[in-house]
């Protein structure tokens, strides 16, 4: 494995008893028994209690109410503190959007909780007693060995295979879900939201308004803080966040990273014609192939933990940018597009079983990975398959996979947000009519209300020349897989039985 200076570990942080192993050169403090020690650039606001006494840190980025990003050395006062464990103190956290961690230790029952999407990511090991942002700063023994096996069943880097749910590379390292607070008493993770299944409550148009104004606060709240790009590509998340910062357009900076693809092209060709339309900077990094120290660093900053090809052939490009400048990125707006995580004949009815939850993250089935599914489908207050899939994608896609993937990607001092990861717009998102999600149409809607000159371009499809040079390659790869198909079928006459049956059983079920 590649090893990492400190410089590398941008972003992440460690926490636990005094004896914990900190890095050379990273700050340290202590609160009681507890100790913290984090890269110096990663900001540390201090919790106060009702008598206003340091009982918690609330780490990374923090975005207040009133539309303040929050920053280092900042005190908040927690109100109607009752050892922490009170339903106003999770109130108080979860009116904070961007990407944070918040710490309470000072308090009589000592909990760790994540952002609502975890983009900060978090693992801890129970026996340690040790929480850290990722298993590189969790020492080796002789019971956090690594799961060989499963690691080569994954095949990362290789693939974009994830670890399901809690599980990591490690024996006895365990990945702390959004959604879940870690009880610092007992090392045991306990889920918090939601705690029944969710209904619809309000209107679509208020759901909209919803998902428009915090999404422009917290972009107003980067961009008055630090000089900002916004991650742009052809598809609908992005461009809403575009729309969202029309009033801020000319302080931004669009970024879109020309990843040897078709969905990469179509990205660059579009930012591009919607840059030059409204005079827009933009950058797009010099093509460059990954190379191989950069490979091994960004694999080696989230120790492994997660698959991502795309991440991996840009790792030298994203060197590019200038590391001074915080990033937005579209994520959390893929959550209400429900309809792209039903396969054919699934509908708000269906049953999610374990093998189809492993499949989605390229898993593979032994008692291990099935066991832990099974517990957390046994678990979650859901009614229907759109309630499942809601939490899973949360759960999984973006506390296993996005918001490890921040500490690969992240500058240094800069920063990766989300500028939708709020409670409130994850809540508005998933108790929307059921065919209002199924028509995908909510990224679209904001984009009507805040800047509709926006929709002059489509989503993730080529247009002009590109979009002949596109369909036509299409076409080939089509019948490339047509020949394939006949000349199996050929040479295993049993093949085209398979497939036959195959298709008959998606029409019936």
């Amino acid at each position: 494995m590649h090893r990492l200076t400190v410089s590398q570990l941008a972003g992440q942080f460690i926490i636990g008893n005094t004896g914990i192993r900190v890095p050379d050169g990273w700050p340290t403090e202590k609160i009681g028994g507890w100790l913290l020690g984090r890269h110096s650039l990663l900001p540390r606001i201090w919790l106060l209690g009702d008598d206003s006494a340091i009982v918690g840190w609330l780490l990374g980025y923090p975005i207040d109410g009133n539309g303040s990003l929050l920053t280092d050395g900042e005190k908040r006062h927690i109100p109607g503190l009752s050892n922490g464990t009170g339903s106003g103190t999770e109130d108080f956290i979860y009116g904070f959007g961007g990407r944070f961690l918040a710490a309470l230790v000072g308090v009589g029952h000592p909990r760790i909780y994540l952002d609502p999407c975890g983009s900060l990511a978090a693992v801890y090991c129970p026996h340690q007693e040790v929480v850290a942002s990722t298993s590189n700063l969790i020492p080796f023994d002789g019971r956090t060995q690594n799961r060989i096996d499963l690691a080569r069943e994954l095949g990362i880097p290789d693939t974009n295979a994830m670890y399901p749910l809690e599980l990591t590379p490690r024996s006895n390292v365990v990945r702390l879900l959004p959604n879940h607070y870690l009880d610092l008493s007992g090392w045991q993770s306990i889920r918090h939201w939601p705690k029944k299944p969710v209904h619809n409550e309000g209107s679509v148009e208020e759901a909209v308004a919803t998902v428009a104004e915090i999404t422009k606060r917290n972009i107003a709240a980067v961009v008055s803080k630090t000089p900002t790009y916004l991650r742009l590509t052809s598809g609908q998340d992005s461009r809403m966040l575009l729309a969202c910062a029309k009033e801020l357009a000319d302080r931004l900076e669009l970024f879109t990273v020309p990843i040897p693809d078709d969905g990469a092209s179509i990205d660059v060709d579009i930012a591009r014609k919607i840059a030059r339309r409204f005079r827009l900077r933009h950058f797009v990094p010099e093509f460059q192939e990954p190379k191989p120290e950069d490979l091994a660093e960004y694999m080696s900053r989230i120790a492994y933990c997660t698959g991502e090809l795309r991440g991996l052939r840009a790792s030298t490009m994203f060197k590019q940018a200038d590391p001074a400048y915080a990033q937005l990125d579209g994520g959390v707006g893929d959550l209400v597009r429900i309809s792209e995580e039903l396969r054919p004949g699934e509908t708000i009815s269906s049953k999610i079983t374990t093998e189809r939850l492993l499949s989605s993250c390229l898993a593979p089935r032994s008692d291990l990975t099935c066991s832990v599914l099974q517990r957390w489908l046994d678990s979650i207050p859901a009614v229907n398959a759109f309630q499942i899939l809601d939490l899973y994608y949360i759960e999984q896609r973006m506390g296993c996979w996005g918001g490890n993937l921040h500490y690969a990607e992240s500058p240094d001092p800069g920063f990766i947000i989300y500028p939708m990861c709020h409670r409130d717009i994850i809540e508005k998102m998933v108790t929307l009519p059921e065919e209002y999600r199924l028509s995908g149409a909510l990224m679209r809607d904001v984009i009507t209300r805040e800047w509709p000159d926006l929709l002059a371009w489509p989503f993730n499809r080529p247009v002009g020349w590109k979009r002949v040079v596109h369909e036509a390659r299409n076409s080939r790869r089509k019948l490339e897989r047509q020949r394939s198909r006949v000349a199996r079928a050929v040479r295993n006459p049993g093949y085209a039985v398979i497939r036959f049956a195959e298709r008959i059983s998606l029409m019936v079920f």
